[in-house]
Parts: structure tokens; C-alpha cells; sequence
């Protein structure tokens, strides 16, 4: 889905060159993105010192609900790692129609991987989770 997103950002930017984003803001997109990129890493970094799982495809063999380090700021760093890095290439490629691509990737994310992992964690921890979710947004 990230490569998807990125390539549409890409596509979106050539075909559609009306919109540029001022280049004072080019800069930006090296902090945009290595923050996408260490926040990524915190969240994998918390999951291999809690010995569990990492796979998005195998939610069900979590065996320890990671609350920690950066998961005490958002419940899916990850996500939100790649999310940042689709807004630094859109500020590399200089045009706002690549928010569109952004906007995608948050939707899709929310609605086809991340709500389907919290059923499932929910179903496994319970109680301790819906206390996790009241106090921790799901982005930022």
C-alpha cells in the first residue's frame, strides 16, 4: 500500500502540475521523512523487545500488548512512519495533489488493516486493550 500510494502521489504530481506547494517548503521533506522513518523504527523496535509479533498479516499471534516507549503516543507508529514518509515525498515532488495519495493511504490503512487488527487484539486482551484505546489515539 505504501508503494502503491507513493507511485500515485508521483502520477498525481505529473499529469496534474497546477497545484505546487511554495519551494520554501522543499527542505522539509528530509525531516518529514526521516521522522517517518524513526518513528517506524520505534514502533518495531518495541515490538522486538516484547518478543512479539511484527507481521500485520498475523495480528491473532500477538502474545504481549506492546504499550510502551512510542506506543504510548500512537497505537499504530508504523502506519504512521509510512504516513509521514508519503507527506515528505509530496513535499519532494512539490505539488499538493499528492495529499490525495495520503489522504488514501490513511483511509485504507484505518479501514482494511488497522480497525481488523484491533478486533482481533481486542478479542485477545480485552479489558486491557479498551483501557489502551481510551488512552492512546490511534494516529497521533
Amino acid at each position: 500500500m505504501l508503494l502503491f500510494c507513493l507511485g500515485l502521489a508521483y502520477g498525481l504530481t505529473h499529469f496534474l502540475p497546477i497545484l505546487a506547494i511554495p519551494s520554501i517548503w522543499f527542505g522539509l521533506h528530509w525531516y518529514i521523512g526521516a521522522s517517518g522513518v524513526l518513528v517506524a523504527l520505534a514502533g518495531i523496535w518495541e515490538f522486538r523487545k516484547a518478543k512479539t509479533t511484527i507481521s500485520p498479516a498475523t495480528p491473532d499471534k500477538a502474545s504481549y500488548l506492546v504499550s510502551g516507549g512510542i506506543f504510548r503516543v500512537t497505537r499504530n507508529p508504523m502506519y504512521l512512519g509510512m504516513q509521514l514518509i508519503i507527506i515528505a515525498v509530496i513535499f519532494k515532488l512539490g505539488n499538493y495533489y499528492g495529499f490525495i495519495a495520503a489522504a488514501f493511504f490513511n483511509f485504507y490503512i484505518t479501514q482494511f488493516q488497522i480497525k481488523p487488527e484491533e478486533r482481533i487484539i481486542e478479542r485477545i486482551f480485552g479489558e486491557e486493550y479498551l483501557h489502551y484505546k481510551k488512552k492512546v489515539r490511534r494516529w497521533l
